[in-house]
């Protein structure tokens, strides 16, 4: 009885707020293969990447990690597997594999999630590929399980291998990440914007062998999913986009470009962390040392630094002393410069550096863009099996998600500080009225 009790547990739980009991069974390979993917140091890493980047500014709960993302993503997976095995049993063939790349998608991800990803330019899907190829605790799971892992799975992520249905399975307009993501980030920020039926969906998806895809099947399966894409389309308008989010991402995004113009003559800088802001080639070593904790303590640091300028921009942003954002509605590019430039004037007069302290973001240029068919680069189409059995386009049947996806959702916003706040919404004010005449 007590060597028994040395022993390794044959299940481990994961209590998740979302999905409630993850339990994984040693027993079984695919589940092991999870376990022993969570243990490594670069998976541990998600958490210290906030799942929501600078979206706590806004939503004080919105703290959870990519960790438990992750660990979600792959557990939606699992069922979905099941519920496609009922007439795809050899889907079962590639559990393992699926539930892999479903765990690893994000694990690319930098400090802060996908506001750095913005502001620096790098691609999170990429730096996942590089550490699942790399020398890494990941790559030595996955090459012992089985040694062509990595490879398959950094191909499923580039969308370069079939079948491509797994594909869809993980990156699709449909896919276990979006899943997954809505109905938490909705439960972190407090709101029900996020909320849909999210058994159903996974209940009425198939896969179409002729063609290589997932697609629903009937008219309940196409009612949810209808459900799921204004979810969707809600939670940018009222969450992702809030007007805080976009204030402090734009904080954020001054001190990294002070921080890069002043190079190592801060007060205090790591190597990666120089390397990873200057844009040098980075060691996937190098990638791994990055987080939010190691990106907040710079910050802090950055605080008590002698340039006034990056000392007072670190401090708005620990104590949460963020900009204004005002949103510039009905505006051409030309209008939008015009009112820069006149903000820009009204912020120099304070004192303040205008290059730092005024700023235009942009909803058009989204990570995740909402579903729209007809894009220039146009993410998977949701096809739907209607109950004659017809194969359509879900915008060509649904008149509310046609009218969804034909709209112009593109927004200019006027980052500005509080001190110039009255003088600039009286600007702004003056200009839509002469504007309208």
């Amino acid at each position: 009885m007590q060597m028994q009790s040395r022993m390794t547990p044959r299940k481990r739980s994961y209590l998740d707020p979302i999905h409630h009991d993850i339990v994984l069974d040693r027993h079984d390979p695919s589940d092991r293969l999870i376990i022993d993917l969570i243990d490594t140091p670069e998976f541990q890493r998600l958490r210290r990447i906030h799942q929501l980047g600078v979206s706590n500014f806004t939503y004080q709960g919105a703290e959870g990690s990519r960790f438990t993302h992750s660990v979600g993503v792959m557990y939606i997976a699992s069922q979905l597997i099941q519920f496609l095995a009922d007439r795809s049993p050899e889907i079962l063939e590639n559990r393992a594999l699926i539930l892999a790349t479903a765990l690893l998608h994000d694990i690319g991800h930098g400090p802060y999630s996908h506001v750095t990803e913005k502001i620096l330019g790098y691609d999170h899907e990429d730096w996942s590929c590089r550490i699942i190829l790399g020398d890494t605790g990941v790559n030595k799971v996955l090459s012992e399980f089985d040694p062509e892992f990595p490879h398959w799975i950094a191909g499923i992520l580039r969308k370069e291998r079939t079948p491509k249905y797994i594909t869809n399975m993980v990156s699709s307009q449909l896919d276990c990440d979006r899943f997954d993501y809505l109905l938490r980030d909705s439960y972190l920020t407090g709101t029900a914007y996020g909320l849909f039926a999210l058994h159903r969906i996974l209940s009425s998806l198939e896969i179409d062998h002729d063609n290589d895809r997932i697609i629903v099947a009937g008219e309940k399966g196409q009612t949810a999913v209808e459900d799921y894409l204004f979810a969707r389309y809600s939670m940018y308008q009222q969450v992702y986009y809030h007007r805080k989010n976009l204030a402090a991402r734009a904080l954020l995004s001054r001190i990294i470009k002070r921080a890069r113009l002043l190079k190592d003559a801060v007060c205090f800088i790591d190597e990666p962390t120089s390397k990873w802001l200057s844009g040098q080639h980075l060691e996937v070593e190098d990638f791994l040392f990055l987080d939010d904790q190691q990106m907040t303590y710079h910050i802090k640091r950055w605080a008590t630094d002698s340039d006034e300028i990056l000392r007072d921009l670190a401090s708005r942003f620990l104590n949460r002393k963020l900009f204004n954002a005002t949103k510039l509605p009905w505006m051409n590019i030309q209008d939008v410069d015009s009112i820069k430039a006149k903000a820009k004037s009204m912020v120099a007069a304070t004192g303040l550096d205008p290059d730092y302290y005024v700023a235009i973001e942009t909803t058009g240029l989204r990570p995740y863009d909402y579903y729209r068919p007809n894009a220039k680069s146009p993410q998977t189409n949701i096809m739907v099996r209607t109950d004659r059995g017809e194969i359509v386009e879900l915008s060509s049947i649904s008149p509310t998600i046609e009218a969804l996806v034909r709209g112009s959702f593109d927004t200019y916003w006027l980052i500005y500080p509080s001190e110039v706040r009255d003088q600039i919404n009286e600007m702004i004010d003056s200009h839509l009225k002469s504007a309208v005449r």
